[in-house]
């Protein structure tokens, strides 16, 4: 009965955040009848509907404020307004009683020698004391709440049959794919609730910052962390909003942000998915600590090097590179006009470079690019548009460090730099698939070239090459520079091969 009473809360919400859009439909009249059953909500109408739509999620509370956070990422989906009302969403939840979830989980009273009582972060999923080991050593506890994956099943199971009610009622919706999206945000709200996981990725960006001399990420205390909990350092240093940065550092500062985040998404294929400004810290040395690992990315590398594309398209105003990219990873919905689609992409990318590098607003184009999607019914991956977001985020976190910061004239010459790392990458990947649809052919290579000497002139060069190509494939990805050994022994074989042949 509650999930029905749920699905009623959630129908009324949904009707009021919308109901301009009916009214026009379905007329005035009917669709003030039709607004009777939800009457007691109709409160909501007295804001704007982007306003009405955040309010709703807040009341709903419980997984529908992680809901409407993770929605707020879908800027494919949802106007710019809309999002941007979404971002502002809070887990404003009361926090668990410690003693309860002690209570729960009794091995971890054991391992303190205190725990605050008052948490400083509380959401819906999981909440965070600082506490003290009893080596004296701070640490930031994150506990899942223990009603938290009941919370979620209800929830997510009433936003997959709201979807799939709104798709029958209203077919046009199918091109968006809102019951896959809703599926997506189902796996990424079940995801937060093993924290092991998050732990790992943590691991992950702690091996990157060796190499990344300005990223900071705490230490996972594994022996003392589960499913449930994680244990981690605690971050002593300064919120972005609240640091104190001389004038002569805020440049300097905002580029070596942006460059931590880019190399992590280019050269580390993982992203930070929830960097804003109350999960960044300035620690000493001048160093980015990066806290809150809930939401990350991962890139598989066919999906990297179709998004590297596609950033290279925008920064080279090449709606061919753009199209192609979003065709070869499945966001182009059947029937679509890419002639038409291709014009508009060169006007929208017109609006823009036709004025400085240094003058164009990367979010403000971000989210323009992604109207021009919606138009389209262009439906992107979740984690590229998780990512894309990123990238424009990166831009207005760095102006909070150096208001006059511009994301283009640095990311430009950045993906040039990567340009010959994803080509050999690109031809390494295919090389590997190719050696592995041809290996069978080694085991009757000698066969082959015994049979050889039957074989016309044709046959035999074909043989050849075919035999030349595997060895290449195989010594590019093994030993790259045995290749400047291998192509002169090619061509000199190849001289050989002729002669005996001729002879």
């Amino acid at each position: 009965m509650s999930r029905l009473k749920r699905l009623w809360e959630l129908l009324a919400y949904l009707y009021l955040c919308f109901y301009e859009e009916v009214s026009q439909k379905l007329g005035s009249s009917l669709a003030y009848l039709l607004s009777l059953p939800f009457w007691r909500k109709r409160e909501l109408l007295k804001y704007p509907p982007p306003k009405r739509l955040r309010i709703a999620f807040e009341e709903l509370g419980g997984a529908f404020l992680k809901i409407g956070q993770l929605l707020s990422t879908r800027v494919d989906l949802l106007p710019t307004e809309f999002i941007k009302e979404l971002e502002s969403l809070q887990d404003k939840v009361p926090p668990q009683d410690l003693k309860e979830l002690l209570k729960h989980y009794p091995e971890l009273k054991g391992i303190f020698l205190k725990i605050e009582r008052e948490p400083i972060g509380s959401g819906s999923v999981a909440q965070v004391h600082k506490a003290v080991l009893k080596s004296g050593k701070e640490v930031a506890v994150k506990i899942i709440r223990p009603n938290a994956a009941k919370l979620i099943s209800q929830d997510t199971a009433v936003l997959k049959a709201l979807a799939s009610l709104a798709t029958l009622l209203y077919p046009p919706l199918k091109d968006f794919r809102v019951r896959e999206v809703a599926q997506e945000i189902e796996r990424m709200l079940r995801e937060e609730l093993d924290l092991s996981r998050e732990g790992a990725y943590m691991e992950l960006f702690k091996k990157f910052s060796k190499k990344e001399p300005n990223l900071f990420i705490p230490r996972v205390f594994w022996e003392f962390s589960s499913r449930n909990y994680l244990i981690t350092e605690f971050v002593k240093g300064e919120k972005l909003t609240c640091a104190k940065i001389r004038e002569e550092e805020r440049k300097e500062l905002a580029r070596k942000f942006v460059h931590i985040v880019h190399r992590t998404i280019f050269e580390l294929g993982v992203f930070h998915g929830d960097l804003h400004p109350g999960n960044i810290f300035l620690v000493e040395g001048g160093k980015f600590a990066f806290v809150d690992f809930g939401i990350v990315g991962r890139l598989s590398p066919d999906t990297l090097q179709e998004f590297f594309l596609f950033s290279l398209g925008v920064m080279n105003k090449d709606p061919d590179l753009i199209v192609n990219s979003l065709r070869r990873i499945g966001a182009l919905p059947e029937g679509i006009n890419e002639k038409l689609l291709k014009r508009e992409i060169l006007i929208f990318l017109d609006k823009y470079y036709n004025k400085p590098l240094s003058q164009i607003d990367a979010e403000k184009l971000f989210y323009e690019e992604l109207s021009t999607a919606r138009r389209f019914k262009i439906v992107l991956p979740e984690e590229l548009v998780i990512l894309m977001k990123t990238i424009a985020h990166t831009e207005s976190i760095a102006r909070l460090i150096y208001p006059d910061f511009r994301l283009p004239p640095l990311l430009k010459p950045y993906l040039k730099s990567l340009a010959p790392k994803f080509a050999y990458q690109f031809v390494k990947r295919k090389s590997l698939n190719l050696a592995m649809k041809y290996g069978e052919l080694l085991e009757e290579g000698p066969k082959l070239v015994k049979d050889a000497v039957n074989y016309q002139k044709q046959s035999y060069r074909e043989l050849f090459w075919g035999m030349a190509l595997i060895g290449f494939s195989i010594t590019l990805i093994f030993s790259p520079k045995l290749l400047l050994a291998y192509i002169p022994a090619l061509v000199f074989a190849d001289k050989m091969s002729r002669k005996s042949y001729n002879s």
